[in-house]
């Protein structure tokens, strides 16, 4: 029986070297049932299963594995890549670790680590073992473009820099370290070189899914024209196409005409404005277009010269009357706009709300909830706080949001969409931002360019957001400190 079993141990061994999956598992299948109970039989047919997608199939026989070899670092790394992909991402993580333990210098295993600690949103703990995954192994570009995500993120942004350059050095065609790289150079104040290398977005993954698919040339700022028509296109964010409608006057100073073509939902705000399309109508003919976010790179825009003129922006009549009749007079507590959830893409940039208790439990002010989309707990918070009151159901775009927020005396917000439009209508903005904070916000500073009404309150570490509401109820409760 053991020469019988050995046999078709060895036959499934060669169909799987052979990458014939389907005939090994029926011949490891087979020695399984036939007695053979160990690592060798368990860990190949948790490799099938994982190949073929089964994930919990994969999960057991490595487990099973794992009893009969503990000391094994392969299991554990394989049994690692496959709770990683169930999303089961702090056993990834020790599973890894022991990995680790066990072959201390295996670059790719420590590279695991630090990636699912990303995942977790640790960079500080993953850049140690990211870094010395890049000491085993130079050439593993995923490990510097992580290495540089985790730079950023701890505000590190001039060693980014080095890190972001060693992936395209090393995959010439890796255009998305290019354009983080130009994000690094912005948020480092480098305007020149960081506007230029912006504009390889278009020919990033990340950004070539934005590019407006338009006829006629794309403007950078090199082009006359006089006597032309220029259309300019939302790409990215809400937020982004508020901070860069501040270039529309310039422009109509050199065009004959200015097409606007924006979020649906930011249309309704700008009824004012002439020629403002949202995005899916059909706007008029035009001889060029360009991007809102290319507009800094055409006006060569530098520290010293953002067009802050403020408030850029007006909120539509109609939209302030309704809501001055919703809210009411003030009782003569300040009036303060709140938001704390930003995009779900920047894993930094929101502030859990039980965080913000310390704040939203002041009675001397009167607090408003400005913002649409909320955590699944956050309804449970708010159960505790019945003082706050809440717009987040009756903001239908941005038009109310923009009347909501001329009404308010102050706005408190993590980085999303509400600070640009406070900043653009000169509204005091109080802004909470992360650690590593986006490039538009410099590395340092209570102040910004872009915004001369806009107090910038940043985490004085990773993870420091309680500091920061600290720093805020502070600036509340100081009666001689203006709001802007």
């Amino acid at each position: 029986m053991d020469i019988n079993i050995e046999t078709v141990m060895e036959r499934g061994r060669a169909a799987f070297a052979q990458g014939d999956h389907v005939a090994a598992e029926v011949h490891f299948r087979d020695a399984l049932a036939a007695g053979r109970d160990d690592a060798d039989v368990h860990h190949h047919l948790g490799f099938i299963a994982r190949t073929r997608g089964d994930l919990d199939e994969s999960a057991a026989r490595y487990a099973d594995a794992l009893e009969h070899s503990p000391t094994d670092a392969h299991l554990h790394n394989n049994l690692g890549e496959t709770r990683r992909t169930q999303g089961h991402l702090a056993e990834a993580a020790a599973l890894f670790r022991r990995s680790l333990q066990l072959t201390p210098d295996a670059g790719p295993i420590a590279a695991n680590l630090g990636s699912v600690l990303v995942a977790m949103k640790r960079p500080d703990l993953a850049l140690p073992h990211l870094e010395h995954a890049a000491e085993l192994d130079p050439n593993q570009m995923q490990v510097h473009s992580d290495i540089a995500m985790c730079l950023c993120s701890m505000n590190r942004y001039t060693e980014a820099l080095a890190a972001y350059r060693r992936v395209y050095e090393i995959q010439p065609s890796a255009n998305d370290a290019r354009y983080l790289e130009a994000l690094a150079l912005l948020a480092l104040g480098d305007f020149e070189n960081g506007w230029r290398k912006h504009e390889s977005r278009w020919y990033a993954h990340l950004g070539q899914p934005l590019r407006r698919v338009a006829p006629g040339p794309y403007w950078l700022g090199d082009a006359d024209l006089t006597g032309r028509t220029i259309l300019v296109h939302a790409e990215q964010g809400h937020g982004d196409t508020i901070q860069y409608l501040r270039y529309i006057p310039l422009l109509r100073q050199r065009a004959a005409r200015v097409i606007l073509e924006v979020q649906p939902a930011l249309k309704p705000m700008l009824a004012g404005l002439p020629d403002v399309y949202a995005r899916g109508e059909d706007p008029p003919p035009y001889d060029t277009h360009c991007s809102f976010m290319s507009l800094p790179r055409a006006f060569r825009t530098t520290p010293d010269t953002i067009p802050a003129a403020a408030p850029y922006l007006t909120v539509p009549p109609d939209s302030l009357a309704k809501w001055q009749e919703r809210l009411g007079p003030s009782d003569g507590r300040r009036r303060i706009g709140i938001a704390w959830t930003g995009t779900s893409s920047v894993w930094n940039r929101s502030i859990p709300l039980p965080l913000l208790e310390p704040l939203l439990d002041r009675t001397d002010c009167e607090f408003h909830i400005i913002q649409t989309t909320m955590e699944p707990d956050d309804r449970t918070t708010l159960e505790h706080l019945p003082h706050l009151i809440d717009h987040s159901t009756d903001l239908a775009d941005f038009a109310d949001t923009a009347a909501v927020t001329e009404l308010m005396d102050l706005i408190v917000s993590v980085d999303t969409a509400l600070i640009h439009l406070g900043g653009a209508l000169a509204k005091p903005t109080w802004t909470m931002l992360p650690f590593g904070a986006e490039y538009r916000w410099l590395t340092a500073g209570t102040t910004t360019a872009w915004y001369p009404t806009m107090r910038l309150f940043r985490q004085p570490e990773l993870f420091g957001w309680p500091q920061v509401v600290e720093a805020i109820n502070a600036a509340l409760s100081d009666a001689t400190a203006p709001l802007a």
